[in-house]
């Protein structure tokens, strides 16, 4: 008999107790919680992302369990959208369908209106399937092109925003955007969040920045953006929740200087709410019963982490963060987590297939094909009763006629820009942000202009945002948000919008004037904002990003080199963590000269300073003994060839469009022009000397292992 149909068969027979309890060994939960498997590995495998259509029918992308690089990616089209249902309505998903094959790399979908929308690497699609016969049979290119390696640090989504626009995230991989007559409208290499209208037109850049890879988001009801992105911060690494604003700019500061020719600038870099530090974020649900918590997968730590917010300012600060389902298998790699209609938790278990970045060695592992589970709540809670709230179910009926965009839903809303209460004038305020009609907003400029001056701080900082948008058409808007700046109580988030708004009106007359304000917090800020409206403006067409190959996947190890490493790490020598400390910074190998631990070291390598949190002794003892197996992301090796015949060879430390920072060894560094470059690949030779750890004895490579499994 079939493998996947005995294990649908069984589940069939013997019921949820038996799916239950080997659940229950994969994923521990709280008290008051229960696990199931909610999709065996015998049904899917490799599931990355997810989402549900109207009847609960559950469309998940997947992989085929390979790590390819683009050009095979391209060649093979081996990955996949598969359709899960639940026929017998048990919680338990027993029915599979290929909904769409011969696909790049799809890392994210969302059902809308009878269409799959699918992030693949590459492009924006939507899958319709027009018989109802469980295929997607009609595929439209809706946006692209995006830059892709192949290690799953591209394009995710796409995500529903609440006033009905489509939104997706991209990585720091570049890209060239051209309308349906092809003109350029967008091109750049920094990481953004896009949004555009659902048939793929009217592409706009939300925020953006250095980091590396921008994963999910979510809306909050007052229609706030939360997201996950990993490599935000890279010495040492942070991979963070962040507060994504409009018009934002965020990190990496390494990769700051490459922003400056893309965005206009208000200041400093906007920073996040949580550095969770080296984990690899990427699922992100908000909580539908109390949506001031959300759930956070993390690749790397094997668990799901559940963050409570509360207001700070007119941002978010983290009330309380705990973990919320862990699991002791280190082959559990959760990518997603979703909430179903009953208010149960899916989570996503993509299994051990994945090794570019973020898995904890070189071995990958396709025959752990994982598995999606079920987290459901044993007991009520006083948080349950929230869906019930006034409150929310005012924001929800704010949104839903946002979305109507008519001259009588704007008239339905304008009344709540007055409401006693803060949340509900904050929501009405965020839904008139881009209306389409910008004239039919203005009659509520004086409700914007009072929010700004005694709302609360987030109202005031969406007040801003919202003004600063028709500040053109109402050039008298300009002196309220002046004279908000003139507040000492202004955070980085209502700062930012405020001078995002005075960017906007292109009033320079104005602006010299409010240059020689006697208040500081006003005159610098207007000459912020007079400085990008002077800054020369950049030539799309033209920008001169270098052409940087994918970084290699490393050497596979042999066999014998496997077999080596396992009875290396069978037989390794108790090791004491405080001789290991000193054998780290032993001038014998002197691993500081090229790692930080702590905020001391070097940067050419990764930062040490949690990677007992992320990486095994197997892992850590692999790194040392065999350096080109694998490479951590971020760290890869390249060569550089400069047009006088000159050789480097080392790590990208940062690049923009004028030059190229190469960190050679642990102690040089080089800036090579753009233009003089001639070549550039990747290599497969770590910087990281591949002999040096026979300087050790054996006791003191069991030191040395001790002290990095510390690190936590």
């Amino acid at each position: 008999m079939n493998r996947r149909y005995f294990a649908v068969l069984v589940l069939l027979l013997f019921g949820a107790t038996t799916v239950t309890n080997a659940a229950e060994s994969i994923l521990e939960v709280p008290e008051g919680y229960t696990v199931e498997v909610a999709a065996p590995s015998s049904l899917i495998a490799h599931p990355l992302m997810a989402d549900f259509d109207e009847q609960g029918r559950l469309y998940v992308a997947a992989n085929s369990g390979q790590n390819l690089p683009r050009a095979e990616l391209e060649k093979e089209l081996p990955n996949f959208v598969q359709r899960l249902e639940d026929v017998d309505k048990d919680g338990v998903f027993d029915k599979v369908t290929m909904f769409a094959d011969k696909m790049t790399f799809p890392q994210g979908c969302l059902w809308h209106k009878g269409s799959l929308y699918v992030a693949s690497s590459g492009a924006i699609w939507k899958l319709t399937d027009t018989d109802d016969d469980g295929v997607a049979d009609e595929r439209v290119k809706l946006v692209g092109d995006f830059g892709y390696t192949g290690n799953a640090a591209d394009v995710h989504g796409p995500f529903l925003g609440p006033e009905g626009r489509l939104y997706w995230c991209e990585g720091r991989h570049g890209h060239e955007i051209k309308d349906a007559a092809g003109n350029l409208i967008s091109k750049g290499k920094a990481a953004r969040i896009f949004s555009s209208n659902f048939d793929g037109s009217d592409v706009q850049t939300y925020c953006a920045g250095g980091m590396d890879n921008p994963v999910e988001i979510v809306f909050t009801p007052a229609g706030e953006m939360l997201g996950t992105v990993n490599l935000m911060y890279s010495q040492p690494r942070g991979d963070c929740l962040v507060h994504w604003q409009k018009g934002g700019v965020y990190p990496r500061t390494d990769f700051a200087e490459g922003l400056e020719s893309e965005f206009i600038r208000t200041g400093d870099l906007l920073p996040e709410v949580l550095n969770f530090g080296h984990v690899a974020v990427s699922g992100l649900c908000l909580d539908k019963a109390n949506p001031n918590v959300v759930f956070v997968t993390q690749f790397n730590t094997n668990r799901i982490v559940r963050v409570e917010l509360k207001p700070s300012g007119s941002t978010f600060a983290v009330a309380n963060q705990s973990d919320f389902a862990v699991s002791p298998s280190h082959d559990f790699h959760p990518t997603d987590v979703l909430q179903d209609a009953d208010g149960s938790l899916l989570v996503i278990d993509t299994g051990g297939w994945f090794r570019i970045g973020c898995p904890k060695s070189e071995l990958a592992k396709p025959d752990i094909r994982g598995a999606i589970y079920r987290i459901r709540k044993t007991k009520s809670s006083p948080a349950d009763a929230t869906n019930d709230d006034p409150v929310l179910a005012t924001q929800q009926k704010i949104w839903s006629l946002r979305q109507t965009e008519t001259a009588e839903s704007l008239a339905q809303i304008a009344p709540y820009l007055r409401d006693e209460n803060s949340l509900i004038r904050q929501t009405a305020a965020q839904s008139l942000l881009d209306w389409p009609r910008s004239s039919e907003v203005l009659p509520f400029a004086p409700w914007l202009y009072r929010q700004l001056s005694v709302g609360q701080p987030s109202e005031r900082r969406v007040a801003a945002t919202v003004l600063g948008t028709f500040v053109k058409e109402q050039p008298s808007t300009i002196l309220p948000l002046l004279e908000g700046l003139a507040r000492k109580d202004n955070d980085a988030g209502t700062r930012h919008a405020l001078i995002l708004g005075l960017i906007q009106s292109g009033d320079r007359q104005q602006l010299s004037t409010s240059v020689l304000d006697p208040r500081e917090s006003v005159s610098s800020a207007a000459a912020i904002a007079l400085e990008q409206l002077r800054r020369p403006q950049v030539d799309l067409a033209s920008q001169n990003w270098l052409e940087i190959p994918a970084a290699s996947m490393g050497k596979p190890l042999t066999e014998e080199e496997r077999s080596s490493l396992l009875a290396r790490v069978e037989n390794l020598a108790a090791g004491d963590a405080e001789r290991g400390k000193f054998v780290f910074a032993s001038a014998k190998i002197a691993c500081n000269k090229c790692h930080q631990v702590a905020g001391e070291g070097g940067q050419v390598g990764p930062d040490l300073t949690t990677i007992g949190r992320s990486r095994e002794r197997r892992d850590l003892l692999e790194s040392i003994l065999y350096p080109n197996a694998t490479f951590a992301r971020g760290f890869a090796p390249y060569v550089v060839l400069t047009d006088e015949g000159k050789l480097y060879s080392g790590i990208i430390l940062g690049e923009n469009t004028k030059e190229l920072h190469l960190g050679v060894d642990k102690e040089n560094n080089v800036r090579i022009p753009n233009e003089a470059i001639e070549e550039i690949r990747a290599s497969d030779v770590s910087i990281m000397p591949p002999d040096f750890h026979k300087a050790l004895s054996d006791q003191e490579l069991a030191d040395l292992i001790a002290y990095l499994e510390s690190r936590k």
